[in-house]
């Protein structure tokens, strides 16, 4: 199941239109009425059909002998193991689908499940037996889920759209620092969205009760050793590939010619893989996404401004808020990989964040060198008007920053966690651009019925590099050093494992609008910005003189 909807209320609501979330998942889809105690309400979903495609299901499922409806979003990876742990209470399995697993797994060990879980997921599971509708989201935020309280009533759904309110823009203060909203806050008025890693309880009559389940590792002390991790982080990259290899539909590797994308095709296989260039803008990464591909057939995908500008509504439509010229990319490598059947689409997302390999980390960590240099011990006054300040939260807020400087500052103060800048910074971004990045890919890749998976997202993965200290990331002459030995254990090809750039899915927006270049340089977004916020709400038909009015904060 790819799309949940629901509403609960003390008096009666008509059931949601689950046609909205259609294609999340083309292949069911259906609401039904469930009963809390004395009240009732509606839990629907959509199903794009990946495990047991060929097994009818009806959405959401109902469990009578668990008391359980759940709709239920993404994939439980390890769902096989858990029906084996499962089964020796003789209960009978009515499916051969990772959502029973799922409902008997809570039956059983109740939010404690959700720490046995090795997938993405959001669902809504109503329990029948205690009257409590739960909601749930995964570790990283690979599925969406949001919610609204509109007086009495409970409204979620996997996308903003289908929450069944009135939308209307609303101030977003982390959408004016950072170009995007990424944590609870939305621009739209009354709704919100379920954190990652975070579960919410709701009783009818009672206010909705948020809670923690999952949170980043915290640092090991910087005095502690530092222990080779070489063999535990390869296994657990080989496996985390590996589970999210679909059996029974095709699928597909996107690559960038980069160490993350080739690290996994490396594993995987894929017989196409994908690949986005723009040869007449100097971005042209087809040589090393050859090399990647291991003997696989390469796609290569490209667009220019006028296809960019005729989808760029309709994109912002399938986004629900403004995000940034990736979800271009990602729109046109959709397309294509719809067009030739792709079901699952396996990419490097979190790389990045876990392994040091922004180029912002590593001027950080050259910023820590120079701290720690004994030769410039007497110049820190010299090394504070290079800088420009001595406070650390102020540096990584000018780093983190597009717009709201105050803002920025507040949400490093409140995201950055312990650790030297790189951790620090890291930490801080996988909380705002990595969210995004996820919202982008999962938005679009359903909006053309497509599955992406992250297998660098895997718990394992992303224990290691959450406890992994800086200096296994970073060292003077390379970032991702950790990612980089596995890529060399797995047989990824040198030239791409030596390869220092990072461009990611840029697309050359501002050469073609010949935009200038803003604070940032030629990858400024400013211009593309604008353009997004215009093309969000002529998509929503939202009131741009009013939303000037919200941005302005008249």
């Amino acid at each position: 199941m790819c799309g949940i909807v629901g509403a609960f209320a003390d008096h009666p609501l008509p059931p949601p239109d689950i046609v909205l979330l259609r294609h999340r998942g083309p292949d069911a889809y259906g609401v039904v009425r469930v009963a809390l105690g004395h009240r009732s309400g509606w839990i629907g979903g959509s199903r794009l059909a990946i495990t047991g495609a060929d097994e009818p299901i009806s959405m959401p499922l109902a469990f009578g002998h668990l008391g359980i409806v759940l709709a239920f979003v993404g994939e439980v990876y390890n769902w096989r193991a858990l029906r084996a742990e499962l089964s020796d209470d003789a209960l009978p399995w009515r499916t051969e689908s990772d959502a029973e697993v799922v409902a008997r797994a809570w039956r059983r060990w109740g939010p404690g499940a959700l720490d046995r879980f090795n997938g993405m997921f959001a669902f809504a599971l109503a329990d029948l037996h205690d009257g409590i509708l739960h909601l749930a989201r995964d570790r990283a935020g690979e599925k969406p889920l949001y919610y609204a309280t509109d007086g009495d009533a409970l409204r979620f759904a996997s996308e903003i759209k289908a929450i069944g309110l009135p939308l209307e823009e609303a101030a977003c203060r982390d959408a004016d620092a950072l170009e995007f909203d990424c944590l609870r806050d939305v621009p739209f008025a009354g709704v919100a969205a379920l954190l990652p890693g975070e579960r919410a309880e709701w009783r009818p009559g009672a206010p909705l009760a948020l809670h923690t389940w999952w949170s980043p590792p915290v640092l090991p002390p910087a005095d502690e050793p530092v222990l080779p991790v070489g063999d535990r982080l390869t296994e657990a990259v080989r496996d985390a590939v590996q589970i999210r290899v679909p059996e029974e539909v095709p699928f597909a590797v996107l690559v960038s010619g980069g160490l993350d994308s080739a690290l996994i095709q490396a594993v995987a296989h894929a017989p196409r893989v994908y690949c986005l260039r723009f040869p007449d803008d100097g971005l042209d990464p087809l040589p090393l996404a050859q090399q990647a591909a291991v003997g696989a057939e390469v796609v290569p995908v490209t667009f220019g401004l006028r296809d960019a500008e005729r989808v760029l509504d309709q994109v912002a439509w399938h986004l629900d808020t403004p995000a940034t010229w990736t979800a271009l990319a990602y729109w046109f490598l959709a397309q294509r990989m719809a067009a030739d059947g792709v079901r699952v689409v396996l990419t490097g997302d979190g790389a990045d964040e876990l392994f040091g390999g922004y180029a912002r980390y590593r001027a950080l960590w050259w910023l820590e060198q120079m701290r720690a240099d004994p030769a410039l011990a007497d110049y820190s006054s010299m090394l504070g008007q290079l800088l420009g300040t001595a406070d650390d939260e102020a540096l990584l807020a000018r780093v983190l920053d597009r717009g709201d400087a105050t803002h920025s500052r507040a949400l490093v103060e409140r995201l950055q966690g312990d650790g030297d800048l790189p951790a620090r910074m890291a930490r801080a971004d996988w909380h705002t651009t990595m969210q995004v990045n996820l919202r982008m890919v999962d938005r679009i890749m359903m909006a053309h019925g497509i599955e992406n998976r992250s297998p660098l997202l895997d718990p394992r993965v992303i224990d290691i590099g959450f406890r992994m200290r800086t200096d296994c990331k970073i060292t003077p002459n390379e970032s991702k050093a950790a990612l980089r030995e596995v890529a060399r254990r797995l047989g990824v090809p040198h030239a791409i494992i030596a390869d220092r750039c990072k461009a990611g899915l840029a697309v050359p927006w501002n050469r073609w609008r010949r935009a200038s270049a803003g604070l940032r340089g030629p990858w400024d977004r400013s211009d593309f910005r604008d353009a997004m916020r215009a093309a969000w709400r002529r998509a929503f038909a939202l009131d741009s003189a009013a939303g000037d009015r919200v941005a302005s904060g008249a």
